[in-house]
């Protein structure tokens, strides 16, 4: 899904937010909560906003760590690279992998995390390239990983 058809989806369910109506009562005594009404639609609002935002700051982060696994001689390269295959297999990662790094590169990886626990979608399968991009490097750097 590229990054227009990401947005598309997000102006389709902001769409859809704006049509929500709270129903209460029973039988003939129905009626449009209007205040119940704005708050769901400002929770709903609120949580769309958050996970379309962390979905492509993660996905540029992600596209940023996998450009570093791309250059040789890295001296972060395994670390990055064992960060990538944890988000990429679903995997574990010991917290203290987020120590001891360059600050833009600790900041991508916390932006990725963001993206993962809100993302509404695979990050591996939306980042440029794809899972083969991700799949050859981690090929490449798997015997700096293991």
């Amino acid at each position: 899904m590229a990054k227009a058809d990401r947005e598309r989806r997000h102006q389709a369910v902001l769409a859809h937010i704006e049509g929500v109506q709270l129903v209460t009562g029973r039988g003939d005594h129905l009626r449009i909560d209007h205040e119940g009404t704005l708050l769901e639609r400002a929770r709903m609002l609120g949580t769309e906003l958050r996970s379309h935002e962390a979905t492509e700051r993660g996905l540029a982060a992600l596209d940023r760590l996998l450009q570093r696994l791309e250059e040789p001689g890295d001296r972060e390269g395994p670390d990055v690279a064992r960060f990538v295959d944890a988000v990429w297999r679903h995997r574990p990662l010991p917290l203290g992998s987020l120590r001891g790094l360059d600050g833009a590169t600790g900041d991508d990886m916390l932006a990725v995390l963001d993206a993962y626990r809100h993302a509404r979608l695979d990050l591996v399968e939306q980042v440029e390239g794809g899972p083969r991009r991700v799949a050859r490097l981690m090929d490449r750097w798997g015997r700096a990983t293991a």
